[in-house]
């Protein structure tokens, strides 16, 4: 695919991100495009996309956005509609991200799948801080294992 091969070379977020719904085949998110620039060299710090259904198909394009926006810090994703598998291609993802440091997951049906994906992310990660995962079906015994490697990567 040719498009792909040219993905974010002189494209706005916004149009990386309309390219990534084109190929992952979902409706561009109203209120995800309205928050990404439309113009060349304007970074995201934060992107909140709470209470704003994504799915799990609909997440490959935001992931696009998270991979070209290096000074992202802030990621919500709370009641998105996410499972499992969009749990693991975030990971993927923010496993290598230069500076994202908080990612909320609160109000998604994830669970034990997710959990061990977020583990091995906040191993890999260092940077990260904090993950929310408020109201979801990850056990306590889990939680507690990604908090207390959140508060080593702190003191790191």
């Amino acid at each position: 695919n040719p498009r792909t091969a040219s993905k974010g070379a002189n494209k706005s977020l916004r149009d990386l991100y309309d390219d990534g719904c084109l190929d992952a085949r979902v409706h561009p998110n109203s209120t995800m495009r309205a928050m990404l620039p439309d113009k060349l060299g304007i970074a995201l710090e934060v992107l909140d996309l709470s209470r704003n259904y994504i799915g799990d198909r609909g997440l490959a394009p935001v992931l696009l956005v998270v991979q070209k926006s290096p000074g992202l810090k802030t990621l919500v994703l709370c009641e998105n509609g996410l499972r499992n598998n969009a749990v693991k291609m975030l990971c993927a993802v923010a496993a290598l991200h230069p500076s994202l440091q908080h990612i909320d997951l609160s109000d998604n049906y994830i669970s034990e799948g997710a959990a061990f994906a977020l583990l091995h992310l906040v191993e890999d990660n260092p940077r990260l801080r904090s993950i929310e995962m408020a109201n979801t079906k990850i056990a306590a015994e889990h939680r507690i294992r990604i908090k207390d490697r959140l508060a080593q990567n702190a003191l790191d």
